[in-house]
C-alpha cells in the first residue's frame, strides 16, 4: 500500500476498492481535493491498514475479490470512523446494521462523492 499526501490537509481517507482503475480516480479526486489518500484493494489490505493507522474517513466498495466489505465497515463502526459505500451493488445487499451509512450508487458523480466524503469528516459521522 501507499500514501499520497498533499499539504493542504491532515485528514486521512481509506479508499477500498479492487478495481485499480476506479481505485486511481478516487486517489486521483481526493488527493486534488486535499485529502490524504490511502489505499486498500481488499477486506485484508483494509483491515492491516485499520491495524496500523487512525483514519478520518473511508469510502468502501461492496464486493472485493476477497469477499464482502462488511468486516471492514463493522471494524470502522466500532472505531466511530465514519465510512460511506461507493458500489455497484444493490442497495438491497446492504446489511440492516450498515443500512443509515450514504451509498452512493456506481457510476457516480465526483462532486457527489466529495460531498458525502466532506460531510463525514464535517459531522464525523457517516449518516
Amino acid at each position: 500500500m501507499s500514501t499520497l499526501a498533499s499539504p493542504r490537509t491532515s485528514k486521512v481517507i481509506l479508499v477500498v476498492e479492487d478495481e485499480i482503475e476506479l481505485s486511481r480516480l478516487f486517489i486521483e479526486v481526493l488527493s486534488g481535493a486535499g485529502y490524504t489518500v490511502v489505499p486498500a484493494y481488499s477486506v485484508t489490505d483494509a483491515l492491516f491498514a485499520l491495524a496500523d493507522q487512525p483514519f478520518d474517513a473511508a469510502i468502501l466498495d461492496v464486493e472485493l475479490r476477497d469477499g464482502a466489505v462488511f468486516p471492514v465497515a463493522d471494524r470502522l463502526a466500532r472505531l466511530g470512523t465514519p465510512y460511506l459505500f461507493a458500489s455497484a451493488v444493490y442497495l438491497q445487499a446492504i446489511p440492516a446494521a450498515h443500512k443509515a451509512i450514504p451509498f452512493v450508487a456506481k457510476p457516480f458523480e465526483v462532486d457527489e462523492l466529495l460531498a458525502h466524503v466532506e460531510r463525514a469528516i464535517k459531522t464525523g459521522k457517516a449518516a
